[in-house]
């Protein structure tokens, strides 16, 4: 039985109070709050930090379950100010070079794909265009909302011209550039904790794909009916709290692949049980 000191509090909150911090994609939207409404369930609470309400995974359930008239949402809360929940880069790939002139926003000679990456993590570049054998970045000068609005508009204009962009982890993109798989990755500086609540709060919120998440365990498979988040949050509590007592959390570790994504933290599937909830090893 793993401990529940770090596990998240699991309850149903009213949606007005929730915020996000990222925009959406009106078709990722529109697939999700169609399987909502076909199925019937919520699958997994959305993850959420504890003071300000700030949606940490599930925009796109945030949205959809607006769109279907929802009073109440599902979540898990999380301590945002601790060191165990970090805050990560989703990197844009390519599948091939860029084909139009980007030197007018590069600065400089191409230097080593170890410098380009340095540059980003470190927020001493706006981006970095990276190759498998050298990179560029941006101007050292910046603010974060405007770098990944730009980001943003690059990435609309590249999928116009016909590329097709990806999104992949750090260490995820460096592997599939190495290996052919992609031909250029379009790297940005990691958002800070503040800046993205400063985001939910004031409501300027960063593009899609901006912020990525690590926790230290997330819950998933709780499969919440649709028909409960309609009933209002008093009563939709109530039975959440009689299903979780009903079932156990089985603990999958860092790194499993679940439908084809890859998880870095801890995972804990939820299964009904007739003996009892808690979580387990």
């Amino acid at each position: 039985m793993s401990s529940l000191v770090t596990s998240p509090r699991i309850e149903v909150l009213p949606i007005e109070k929730i915020h996000p911090h990222e925009e959406y994609d009106p078709q990722i939207l529109l697939e999700i709050t169609n399987s909502i409404r076909m199925e019937g369930v919520v699958h997994d609470p959305l993850l959420v930090e504890a003071d300000n309400l700030m949606i940490l995974d599930g925009t796109h359930r945030y949205w959809a379950l607006t769109r279907l008239g929802c009073p109440s949402v599902p979540v898990a809360l999380y301590d945002y100010q601790s060191e165990n929940v970090k805050v990560g880069c989703w990197y844009r790939c390519s599948d091939r070079k860029p084909d139009f002139d980007i030197s007018n926003f590069l600065r400089g000679r191409a230097i080593s794909v170890e410098e380009g990456m340095a540059a980003v993590r470190t927020r001493s570049a706006e981006f970095s265009i990276v190759f498998k054998d050298y990179s560029y970045t941006s101007n050292s000068k910046f603010n974060i909302f405007d770098a990944y609005r730009f980001l943003s508009v690059l990435e609309y204009g590249m999928r116009g011209r016909g590329h097709k962009l990806t999104y992949a982890t750090e260490s995820d993109a460096l592997e599939k550039l190495n290996s052919g798989v992609i031909s250029a990755i379009f790297a940005s500086p990691p958002i800070m904790k503040e800046e993205a609540i400063q985001a939910a709060i004031s409501g300027r919120l960063f593009p899609k794909k901006s912020t990525r998440h690590i926790i230290p365990s997330r819950p998933m498979g709780l499969e919440i009916p649709l028909k409960w988040l309609r009933e209002g949050v008093s009563s939709a509590n109530i039975r959440l709290k009689e299903m979780l007592a009903s079932g156990i959390f089985k603990r999958l570790s860092a790194g499993s692949v679940i439908n084809g994504r890859r998880y870095e933290e801890e995972v804990y599937i939820f299964e009904l049980r007739s003996f009892g909830g808690g979580f387990q090893q």
